[in-house]
């Protein structure tokens, strides 16, 4: 492990010292206007001086190790004894601090400096990120000594590192790995952060040795068992990404072929790559390129709606209701969702049963004015899926399915096939908990599940084991997601990375707004104070809010805009 990093700090330090100059003579040439991504911003590093104090020590060490990760953490191991220097991992673990002044405490006699640091993140050797709530504070212990030349120098410390949130944001990059659906056709993410110093190295062994523990069983990827890097630099040269595999990394044609897409997309997407070159032994990886893998789908740009106690569609313009002869909805219905083919509905009536409807299945053309409506012909027929005590709110998947859960202390949560045939998929980690919301991701791999833990919210996304025709077969063990969110109204994926959870506003001016990058940050916004539900179509500027007025607003600039009056409900697909 220890050689691999080196392998890969050598090369991120060739990379930083080759430096171009301008020319000041010759011919004036038209370029091609293509910018190549610029270097990251490397923080100065400072070895230590003769006669430093123990606190001059220890903080020039926290501050050296910063810029290490743009280069090979040299300096920062010259405030080590020999033998730290040898044992000190600097890579087991990051930890992101609030950028402030640290305040270190001093036990001379004991030769002990101790840190109370704030935390805001913790990154493992992998580049997964885990976020930490609001207060969290950690103890890091340095064991001091007096070493050659009776300089003070750390003696002992624990393997990881310190980094200040703002220059964390300077070194490392949000990274997104692509594997792919259980049915090899769609695009499903993991996201990393990883070094901006030979980003495209880190990205690639990242890659090559496959997804995380939580999403493994729901995805595929082209690279077999000992896969590997034969060389541990990715070389990027004039916007071509050159990654050379071992001789194991060679699978059958088809894997050959799904692993040359994925490091094509994961690789691409950052700065400076526009083309990969993969290579094993010398030979390509493919002869030819193949595109046999999609985004997840992106909703229609018709919404499925609730007004004046009928179903309808929404197109930003105009409103369109079922006609008389479709019926009305039956009593006590909510919570609104509709298939990604636009053709089937379904909601909750009464709080215990998930029931369906085709009656938008003809489209708008089917549909009336809402001028022109009149008496609906009784109660509008509709197929039950499932029933219980208190069921949370329906949410379909790409494949058809619609998902749903027990509120109460569930054991499984149930998926029920568009042909009405439910599936329980063990859930017994929701053990005393309260179920608020049940999402399924857009590629179908994973599931967005809300709850609460006594006066906690917790946010998790588990996998989907899926069989290749789309079929569920489990979920996995959670993935805890996001910090400091209150209690939850409604929730929603706004893209293939990140959910969105609208807050009560129990009383304030505002209801809190959170969105949640999976595998990232989370960033709070403000909501208008009367919002019960939100929807959208793809990324967190298409959220749009439906308040208990019925005043359907969406995003304009740092606000919110009215766009319809008078709906109960209103759903993207999802």
């Amino acid at each position: 492990m220890r050689r691999r990093l080196t392998a890969v700090w050598a090369a991120a330090a060739l990379a930083l010292g080759a430096c171009a100059t301008i020319p000041t003579t010759g011919e004036v040439n038209e370029g091609t206007g293509e910018v190549e991504g610029a270097e990251p911003v490397v923080p100065f590093a400072e070895g230590p001086q003769m006669d430093a104090s123990v606190n001059s020590i220890v903080s020039g060490f926290i501050q050296a190790t910063a810029a290490g990760f743009a280069s090979d953490f040299s300096v920062a191991r010259e405030y080590l004894t020999v033998p730290a220097r040898a044992e000190w991992d600097p890579l087991a673990e990051v930890t992101v601090f609030d950028s402030g002044a640290l305040t270190p405490d001093y036990d001379e006699g004991a030769g002990r400096v101790v840190y109370s640091v704030p935390v805001a993140a913790w990154i493992d050797d992998a580049g997964r990120m885990t976020e930490a709530e609001s207060g969290t504070q950690t103890q890091l212990e340095f064991q001091v000594a007096r070493g050659v030349a009776n300089q003070w120098r750390i003696a002992g410390l624990e393997d990881g590192s310190l980094v200040a949130e703002a220059t964390f944001n300077q070194v490392f990059l949000p990274v997104t790995l692509v594997f792919a659906s259980a049915d090899g056709s769609t695009a499903v993410p993991e996201q990393r952060w990883l070094p901006q110093a030979n980003v495209a190295t880190w990205a690639a062994r990242e890659l090559v040795a496959g997804p995380s523990p939580w999403l493994a069983n729901a995805v595929t990827t082209g690279f077999p068992a000992g896969a590997a890097l034969a060389v541990d630099s990715v070389v990027v040269t004039d916007g071509v990404a050159k990654v050379q595999l071992s001789s194991q990394s060679a699978g059958t044609p088809a894997q050959r072929a799904l692993a040359e897409q994925q490091l094509r997309l994961t690789l691409t997407a950052l700065p400076g790559i526009r083309e990969v070159d993969v290579t094993v032994g010398g030979v390509p990886l493919v002869t030819e390129q193949e595109d046999t893998l999609s985004r997840e789908p992106v909703p229609a740009s018709v919404a499925a709606l609730f007004i004046d106690g009928r179903l309808g569609l929404w197109d930003g313009d105009e409103i369109r209701v079922v006609p008389d002869d479709a019926g009305a909805l039956p009593a006590d219905a909510d919570a609104l969702a509709t298939s990604y083919a636009g053709t089937r509905t379904a909601f909750r009536v009464g709080g215990d049963r998930i029931v369906v409807s085709d009656a938008l299945a003809g489209g708008a053309d089917s549909l009336i004015a809402r001028d022109e409506e009149g008496e609906p012909a009784g109660e509008m027929a509709v197929t039950t899926l499932v029933e219980g005590a208190a069921l949370v709110p329906p949410s379909f998947d790409r494949y058809g399915w619609v998902w749903t859960a027990e509120a109460a202390e569930p054991e499984a949560v149930t998926a029920v096939s568009d042909d009405g045939m439910p599936t329980l998929l063990d859930a017994r980690w929701l053990a005393g908990r309260t179920v608020q919301q049940v999402v399924p991701s857009r590629d179908g791999a994973r599931l967005l599940v809300v709850s609460g833990a006594g006066a906690q919210t917790v946010v998790e996304v588990v996998e989907v084991v899926r069989s290749e025709s789309g079929e569920p077969l489990s979920i996995g063990e959670p993935l805890q997601i996001g910090a400091n969110v209150g209690a939850v109204t409604d929730a929603i994926w706004v893209d293939d990375l990140s959910v969105a959870l609208l807050g009560s506003s129990a009383g304030e001016e505002t209801a809190p707004l959170w969105v949640i990058s999976v595998g990232g940050r989370t960033t709070q916004d403000a909501a208008v104070a009367d919002a019960v539900a939100i929807s959208a179509r793809h990324g967190d500027r298409s959220i749009t809010l439906v308040s208990e007025d019925g005043t359907v607003r969406e995003r304009a600039g740092t606000g919110w805009s009215t766009i319809a009056s008078g709906v109960d409900d209103l759903a993207y697909a999802g």
